[in-house]
């Protein structure tokens, strides 16, 4: 437009809107175009020479990039947290329930797994490792610093990245480390307004950590606030019942969803287990289903008094497990469960015979290895009541969804 308009217009006001007002224009264009094949390999960066105000990298890849860019800037430009255009609504939710009932298999169900940042709690997380900071990195021959980010920093900028989709970040065990200090001040965000966005902002203070936000999402943290928006929900699961777990404060639990997932005998894993069972005085082995197996060791817990998180979910043992290595799957997961877990400050009496064979001989059921040494002699190692509804059970078809039911 400028070398076309100054040798060809006639009138001197085009002359002068062609030279000077598209000059404005040509740098703009030429610096979007640059910034915007700084991160690729372009010879844009290769030319240290280069002159902006005269020069536009022209090549078919180049534009495409700039393109891309642009349409990238609008959306976020255009993107209000607090207009929910798309129906989603984030939300905070742990789900908690017996070990097996499926907690993690729910938190999945129906949903695509690209959209998942997931991570796992345990007693050593902190805070640095759910939000991230700087680490030490080689570079070349001597030892640098980044900013590494943890699982929340990671899905706030996939969530912000894409408005129009729904975001998940999935805390495995929650509870499993001191929660409300792994979050720290991002114990603000968990409160959500109508549309699902946090109700409340923090201010960043970390300079790592808000550089690297403004870096990976075009600054759009560029005022030092932050909030959770409204396209990321927070999914957690806990099992109370769990011996290493650490307490939960109220203000932290009520910034959250509980969903409790009962036992389902109708979902339960498929397949047996080989279960020594006395009858009319003689020992014989019995292929037990486990949804049998599992109903009838609930019934008996619940009857006297066991907490339910401490019962055996549907999904305890899985089907992998049935098929493969059913035997030690009983010994080394659920007799090992039911003495060390579930009967710890109980009698064990509840679901084991006080008395067992051993080598012939009738010894006192005291520890754990008496009683496996007792199942692999194929001795009974279950009470009579245990083994009488297992025997009732096997009589009768089996059409219970919960162990509610179940009487």
């Amino acid at each position: 437009m400028r070398v076309i308009g100054k040798k060809f217009f006639n009138n001197e006001r085009a002359k002068v809107l062609a030279a000077e007002q598209t000059k404005l224009l040509f740098i703009v264009i030429s610096r979007f175009v640059h910034i915007a094949n700084i991160s690729n390999q372009s010879t844009v960066n290769d030319n240290n020479d280069l002159n902006l105000d005269e020069q536009i990298p022209f090549s078919t890849s180049e534009l495409d990039n700039t393109i891309q860019y642009i349409e990238s800037l609008i959306d976020y430009m255009t993107y209000d947290p607090k207009v929910s255009t798309t129906g989603i609504i984030a939300r905070n939710v742990i789900y908690y329930g017996a070990p097996g009932t499926g907690k993690s298999y729910s938190i999945s169900q129906g949903k695509n797994e690209n959209y998942f940042t997931r991570t796992v709690f345990h007693p050593d997380t902190q805070y640095s490792d759910f939000i991230g900071c700087l680490k030490p990195i080689m570079n070349n021959n001597s030892v640098g610093y980044q900013f590494r980010p943890g699982p929340f920093t990671i899905a706030i900028i996939k969530a912000i990245s894409d408005p129009s989709s729904e975001y998940f970040l999935v805390i495995e065990e929650i509870n499993r480390a001191a929660a409300a200090a792994v979050f720290g001040e991002i114990f603000q965000l968990l409160d959500r307004d109508e549309n699902g966005e946090s109700s409340y902002s923090i201010d960043v203070s970390d300079p790592d950590l808000l550089a690297y936000l403004n870096e990976k999402t075009l600054n759009k943290f560029s005022t030092g606030k932050l909030k959770i928006p409204s396209n990321l929900s927070l999914l957690a699961t806990m099992n109370s019942s769990d011996q290493a777990v650490m307490p939960m404060d109220t203000a932290f639990k009520r910034r959250w969803q509980f969903k409790y997932l009962q036992i389902d005998y109708s979902k339960a894993s498929k397949g047996t287990l080989n279960i020594p069972i006395e009858s009319a005085g003689n020992i014989t082995i019995q292929p037990i289903e486990w949804s049998i197996l599992a109903m009838v060791i609930n019934k008996h817990l619940a009857t006297e008094r066991i907490p339910e998180d401490r019962l055996l979910g549907h999904r305890f043992i899985s089907e992998t497990e049935l098929q493969k290595d059913p035997d030690n799957t009983l010994k080394g997961k659920l007799l090992m469960y039911l003495w060390d877990d579930v009967l710890r400050h109980s009698q064990k009496t509840i679901i084991f015979k006080d008395e067992v064979i051993i080598h012939g001989q009738s010894v006192e059921l005291i520890n754990f290895s008496q009683l496996i040494n007792a199942f692999e002699q194929g001795s009974t190692v279950f009470n009579n009541a245990i083994e009488e509804s297992l025997l009732s059970k096997m009589a009768e078809s089996v059409d219970t969804k919960t162990y509610l039911e179940y009487e």
